[in-house]
């Protein structure tokens, strides 16, 4: 389950009071969801070491106890360099009550080399120190990896969200079926075709534009680089391209899960919405449907995201998910 940004500081800090922070956290969401700011709260509520007072950014509290690296140079990677200074950092001595942070951000952009010594922090941490990870794309991540950190994933900030073109798309869909409901296997499968088109629409977009990158890097490289190299970058930015897909599709997913938690509040007198602008549809569904019946269908949805994070056919998937949530 995702959390708005304020859901997910209350829970570190409810973690805090029982003594039970986690050593390493790797915050999930896509640009703009508020890992930066809650790698911030974390950072200044850990110890009552002097921090800067009110920084702006995650970078304000950079000091010699607080390691931040980033990509770097033309091929936006995170250096095994990078990760060696971290660890320089996390060994050293500091005062008692301090804890000493190593936060990398977009941490998917770790090599191989960078993740497996990253890894050997990770599995053995200095003592008072705690690694922050933020991503959007958790998949690239090495699974030894992600078992040793605890997942936050983040929606934003609580109130209307925001989405892209191809989100407001589907949610009008949505909308119609809602508002207009037609026979309810038709209705289902209809919905599930324009998701379904949905998703191939934004997979040939994210393909595109990953294949157009790795055909400029390698005509750039060409002549100066080995063969081993250049078809090295070409599994890079073909792997780039399934988890910029995968993410966008857990992205479509989420929505289909407040789509059914905003009748769900409405159900119950709920005024506060994350898709406000479509509480006339939503409202609908609140007034036709039990309380039980709202379940099933987010229930439905959230089976949906999960079984699609597995090897499962995702056409099958999808046609017993629209069935169940809408016919």
């Amino acid at each position: 389950m995702s959390f708005h940004l304020e859901r997910a500081i209350e829970l570190i800090d409810l973690a805090k009071a029982k003594g039970r922070l986690a050593h390493a956290y790797l915050l999930i969401g896509p640009p703009g969801s508020g890992k930066e700011r809650l790698a911030m709260h974390i950072v200044q509520m850990a110890d009552a070491v002097p921090r800067p007072n009110h920084p702006e950014t995650l970078d304000d509290l950079r000091s010699q106890y607080v390691a931040i690296v980033s990509p770097e140079s033309r091929a936006r990677r995170i250096s095994i360099a990078s990760i060696r200074s971290l660890e320089h950092i996390l060994q050293t001595a500091a005062p008692s009550g301090v804890t000493k942070f190593a936060i990398i951000r977009d941490a998917d952009r770790m090599g191989s080399e960078a993740s497996n010594a990253f890894l050997k922090t990770l599995e053995e941490p200095p003592a008072n120190s705690r690694l922050l990870l933020l991503t959007s794309r958790p998949d690239l991540l090495l699974d030894t990896i992600l078992s040793r950190c605890i997942r936050v994933p983040l929606l934003g900030t609580s109130g209307p969200l925001s989405y892209d073109e191809s989100v407001g798309e589907f949610l009008s869909a949505l909308a119609d079926h809602a508002q207009e409901p037609r026979p309810r296997l038709a209705g289902a499968l209809a919905l599930m075709t324009q998701f379904s088109n949905l998703l191939k629409s934004i997979k040939r977009e994210v393909e595109k534009a990953n294949d157009e990158a790795a055909k400029a890097e390698i005509a750039h490289y060409r002549n100066t680089t080995e063969g081993t190299y250049l078809k090295q970058r070409e599994d890079y930015w073909s792997a780039l391209a399934a988890s910029e897909y995968l993410d966008r599709r857990q992205r479509l997913l989420e929505y289909l899960i407040i789509w059914f938690g905003d009748a769900l509040r409405q159900k119950h007198g709920g005024k506060s919405l994350d898709l406000p602008e479509f509480s006339p549809a939503t409202s609908l569904l609140a007034q036709r449907y039990s309380d039980d019946d709202l379940l099933v269908r987010l229930s439905a949805a959230e089976a949906l995201r999960d079984r699609l994070n597995t090897n499962v056919n995702e056409s099958l998937a999808l046609e017993v998910a629209f069935i169940k949530a809408f016919a």
